[in-house]
């Protein structure tokens, strides 16, 4: 069972993976080795799921975001939403794959370096059987995201 403590050690890890026990422990004014325990049963009990960097995609040239929905008429969705997030294309990174209810069945957030290599991206997906239609949105700017505001 979680408590005050934990939410406030996941809320602390969740806006900056990178702290030290010793500054968790700082922060809240409680000893590391604590830190360390509630930490560990958090990892082996699956809520804490990993650890990631948080990329600068436009540093690498991949300035454009753009949500895409997609209406999956399959019988092996999975299947087909592994065959999408498969794509290889130079210039194009899924970040994302959600599965949805409603109208559109799949979510994608896909960062590119163009819009040929989105062209080149949505002509893939549209050729894999099952995939009945793709909606595309540019996100034209990002206010919250991954726990950082750039407000």
């Amino acid at each position: 069972m979680m408590d005050e403590l934990d939410i406030k050690i996941l809320k602390l890890l969740e806006e900056n993976g990178r702290l030290s026990h010793e500054e968790i422990g700082k922060l809240l004014h409680i000893s590391r080795p604590t830190v360390h325990q509630r930490v560990g049963k958090l990892e082996k009990n699956g809520v804490i799921k990993g650890y990631k960097a948080v990329v600068d995609w436009g540093k690498l040239d991949q300035k454009i975001k753009v949500m895409i929905s997609v209406k999956v008429v399959s019988q092996s969705f999975k299947e087909t939403a592994g065959k999408i997030i498969g794509i290889q294309i130079p210039g194009v990174t899924i970040i994302e794959c959600q599965r949805l209810a409603g109208e559109w069945c799949m979510l994608l957030k896909v960062r590119v370096t163009s819009p040929d290599q989105l062209t080149l991206l949505l002509d893939e997906i549209l050729r894999f059987e099952g995939i009945k239609e793709t909606s595309t949105t540019f996100i034209l700017s990002t206010i919250y995201e991954e726990g950082i505001k750039d407000i």
